[in-house]
């Protein structure tokens, strides 16, 4: 399977590592020279197929467009021209008019992946048009799900679906950075800190993943009556945590 690739900052790189680690040859993820050094280096990097124009992509399953700004509709017209095939946006684009714009042997999706595709444990969420063919959902799901779990959405929900899986894991970032300033201030080494607090996110998770059990059950198993959990609970909610996360959530969303 080969997949194109017109951008490679933060999210493309993401999803390319992914795709590496999920097995893909390096010789089959073909990397535009959009004339920026990042997508030279980054084909150099990891020895993938470097290509000089739109019409290169054909013969790849889909051409992932990972750029954002008002260039995208643009960019995205451009290669429809150009390629036959399913084109995916991370950065935008509406579904109907790049859908009617191009030839019916050209498919748009638009996707919003998060940074942990890059380790199997992603989410992407897509949106397709309301007629498009069972085969090209089938196809654009088949590869992210080599990456993590994938949602499709309708158009108007694509951008919660993003917030909620794209910016939350930097939400988690601070959190992870304050609870180890805590840790250090009461006397664990910071490296240390950082296993310990990292370990202990993912095996909450996981258990909340295995057991099915509500977050409510699953905090109340650690509360016990007077004890330091239910005092550190009691400070989070005097600081407006849950708020605070609620509020940052809505921010990110519009």
């Amino acid at each position: 399977m080969k997949i194109g690739f017109i951008g490679t900052g933060k999210i493309g790189t993401s999803i390319i590592k992914g795709l590496l680690q999920a097995q893909i040859a390096s010789k089959d993820i073909y990397v535009l020279n959009s004339g920026h050094e990042s997508a030279k280096m980054t084909a150099q990097k990891y020895n993938l197929t470097f290509v000089n124009n739109y019409a290169d992509f054909n013969g790849c399953a889909v051409v992932i467009v990972a750029v954002g700004g008002p260039a995208t509709t643009k960019i995205l017209l451009a290669l429809g021209q150009k390629y036959q095939g399913i084109m995916l946006s991370t950065g935008g684009g509406d579904l109907t008019e790049i859908n009617q714009k191009t030839s019916a042997s050209v498919h748009f999706a638009q996707i919003v992946p998060n940074t942990p595709v890059q380790v199997g444990e992603g989410i992407t969420a897509i949106s397709f048009i309301p007629n498009e063919k069972p085969e090209v959902i089938k196809q654009v799901k088949t590869i992210f799900s080599k990456m993590g779990d994938v949602y499709v959405v309708p158009e108007e929900m694509l951008g919660i679906y993003g917030t909620i899986a794209g910016c939350t894991p930097a939400y988690v970032d601070l959190m992870i950075e304050a609870l180890s300033d805590a840790a250090v201030q009461n006397g664990v080494k910071r490296a240390e800190s950082y296993q310990i607090i990292e370990q202990m996110l993912l095996g909450t998770a996981e258990l909340a993943l295995t057991n099915k059990k509500l977050p409510e059950e699953l905090k109340d198993e650690v509360t016990t009556p007077g004890g330091s959990t239910i005092r550190g609970v009691t400070k989070l909610e005097e600081a407006g945590f849950r708020n605070a996360l609620i509020q940052a959530v809505n921010a990110s969303a519009n």
